[in-house]
């Protein structure tokens, strides 16, 4: 499966009154290694998220916090594409401490839906083929 790995700094404007990482953010900087990981991939950013045929609207987000991510710190964000359905690809991001530990893991599926008529469609064999 397709991978890609990153290295994220939280911000000072990335944390709650806590200073962990704010839930949200974690889930946008996920997102960010996702979007990097298809730039960098066979179909590139805008087969994914430009085309004028489809869109892969987010379907399902969930997190999971298991160390505190403070303000100062850089974590590897390992994304990867999880598994594929028929019509969904399931993206998993993890982000890793400096000692391999890992910090946070989000995982999001988006379905491959037609624009004109919003309905889900099968995920193309370019796109198939660059996810496997």
């Amino acid at each position: 499966m397709l991978t890609h790995e990153q290295p994220v700094t939280i911000r000072f404007g990335d944390a709650d009154p806590a200073g962990a990482v704010f839930y949200p953010r974690a889930i946008e900087l996920a997102h960010a290694a996702v979007e990097e990981m298809i730039r960098r991939s066979a179909i590139g950013w805008a087969a994914w998220f430009a085309s004028p045929a489809h869109a892969a609207p987010l379907r399902r987000a969930e997190a999971d916090f298991l160390l505190p991510m403070r303000p100062g710190e850089t974590f590897t964000a390992r994304a990867s594409v999880h598994s594929t359905g028929e019509t969904s690809a399931t993206f998993l991001v993890e982000f890793l401490a400096d000692d391999g530990r890992p910090a946070a893991r989000v995982r999001t599926i988006h379905v491959l839906v037609d624009k004109a008529t919003g309905r889900a469609v099968p995920l193309t064999a370019e796109i198939r083929r660059a996810f496997t």
